[in-house]
């Protein structure tokens, strides 16, 4: 069965959240580091959250989540990402 992309979804939305209660300073050290988790669904479903920041340029830096379940959706796993500024703030 392939990756239940509202339950991917929320997952993901969950790490970013995580995310936006850190400041500028702490996302500019993640820099460059995966992390990867595992997480269950509310299907009671085994999926991977990996995470990680990449500097968008100008300051700026992307917060990116993939979720997948393993199998063949890790092959094109659901992706989330906001770019933020060094005020906290999201770009469009």
């Amino acid at each position: 069965m392939g990756l239940d992309k509202e339950i991917a979804a929320q997952l993901a939305e969950a790490r970013l959240t995580e995310w936006r209660r850190l400041g500028y300073g702490e996302w500019r050290a993640m820099l460059d580091d995966r992390e990867t988790r595992p997480a269950v669904g509310a299907d009671g479903k085994r999926y991977n959250v990996v995470s990680y920041a990449i500097d968008d340029g100008a300051g700026r830096i992307r917060l990116c989540v993939a979720v997948d379940h393993g199998g063949w959706s890790a092959l094109v796993p659901l992706v989330r990402d906001e770019i933020t500024g060094p005020n906290g703030t999201s770009v469009a």
